[in-house]
């Protein structure tokens, strides 16, 4: 007689040896190598002021266990219809405040289940590719900010600078602050080494208090 612990038993071993061992060591191997990959990419085209190390640990954590996620499944229909429903209950609250944190998330994400699948040409081919479209992105506008600053300049309000800010090549004003006695004046332009002693010039002026220059990010695409 059969009883239900032997009929568990012989369930449960044949759902581990649908399973290879060594496509799960590959597969967790490939997505840990090409997730550095994608780590090294985020490093290269990061853009913001400090990279937040949990982030940096997420990407290569996501694609490596699902990798592993698509490995099970695939052994297995009820099991992948079940992750499904499954996974459709999930909700995360964790916000994401860099448009280009969610497309490497995505691209974590993709990578591990190209690995998952057993596809390890296509996953080493289009990792590669999207990497180089990261970088030629990153390049592409680095290149139109290059000598693009936001200028801060507080002066008296009789005092002539505005004008002469004015004529600065590519200029663009994004902020007026005017009081009794003081403007403040927030601005884009394009400073070359011609500009910036043009700008000291204008800092030199009789009744300029600061002139602050910061490197504008806001034309870089990634």
């Amino acid at each position: 007689m059969i009883s239900f612990a032997d009929v568990l038993k012989g369930n449960i071993l044949a759902e581990f040896s649908a399973i290879s061992a060594g496509g799960m060591l590959t597969a967790v191997a490939l997505s840990f190598v090409l997730s550095l990959f994608i780590l090294l990419i985020y490093r290269i085209t990061y853009t913001g002021v400090c990279q937040n190390s949990g982030f940096t640990g997420c990407i290569v954590m996501i694609c490596m266990v699902t990798a592993v996620v698509i490995q099970v499944i695939t052994s297995n229909v009820v099991l992948s219809l079940g992750m499904v429903g499954a996974l459709s209950i999930v909700r995360f609250r964790t916000a994401v405040k860099e448009p280009a944190d969610t497309a490497f998330l995505f691209w974590a994400i993709a990578t591990g289940i190209m690995c998952g699948a057993g596809y390890i040409t296509i996953s080493i081919l289009a990792t590669a590719a999207v990497g180089l479209l990261f970088v030629a992105l990153h390049a592409f506008g680095r290149m139109g900010s290059r000598s693009s600053y936001m200028v801060v300049a507080r002066f008296d309000r009789d005092c002539n600078a505005e004008s002469a800010l004015s004529a600065m090549p590519g200029y663009r004003m994004k902020n007026k602050t005017m009081n009794d006695e003081v403007i403040e004046l927030v601005a884009q332009m394009r400073l070359s080494k011609s500009g910036m002693e043009k700008l000291s010039r204008i800092q030199a002026m009789a009744g300029v208090r600061e002139v602050t220059v910061m490197e504008s990010v806001s034309g870089s695409v990634l």
